[in-house]
């Protein structure tokens, strides 16, 4: 299993590189580079062409969101599970990588927890199996682009807890702000 953090979004409600902010001692692709290091073979960074920095880093060559950073991840290499985290998530930790990982069921699509807040899995902290590919591509060929609305269609494994406050994403200053010291 690989590991594919998200930081290809363009942060405009942040006003800065969300992948670059300080949760924890460094920037938050850092920390998380170095958490899924220690569950994962491999790990990626999906970006746009623009942001590479890295040579783990996998172009989106979709520019359909999250879905096109996942597909291209697939793309890539289309034999591996991919764990995918999106990189404005700041409070997920070693217990929630655990947690997933623990609830892995490698025969369905994916693993993802409920998001409460949406009551549907959350497609940015999730455990795509390979066969999910062929899928997700259909799907995105009929027109459709939403992580979210894929799971829910398909044969997901949903992890349900009380205590969800990882899943918990920050899109603007105030959020940053507040949560910063959470983290």
């Amino acid at each position: 299993m690989n590991a594919l953090i998200l930081i290809g979004g363009k942060s405009s409600r942040m006003g800065t590189d969300k992948s670059l902010l300080n949760y924890h001692g460094k920037p938050q692709r850092e920390y998380l580079f170095d958490l899924a290091k220690k569950y994962c073979s491999e790990v990626y960074f999906s970006c746009r062409a623009e942001q590479q920095f890295s040579e783990q880093s996998i172009i989106d060559t979709y520019t359909l969101g999250p879905m096109g950073g996942i597909l291209s991840a697939f793309d890539f290499n289309p034999n591996s599970a991919w764990l995918v985290v999106a990189c404005d998530m700041p409070l997920i930790d070693e217990n929630s990588f655990q947690t997933l990982i623990n609830h892995r069921i490698k025969e369905k699509v994916a693993t993802a927890f409920l998001n409460p807040e949406t009551n549907a899995p959350d497609p940015f902290f999730t455990i795509y199996e390979p066969q999910a590919f062929q899928l997700l591509t259909k799907y995105v060929e009929e027109g459709n682009k939403s992580p979210k609305v894929f799971l829910q269609n398909n044969a997901t494994e949903v992890i349900r807890m009380s205590s969800l406050d990882f899943l918990k994403n920050v899109n603007t200053k105030e959020e940053f702000e507040r949560i910063k010291f959470k983290a």
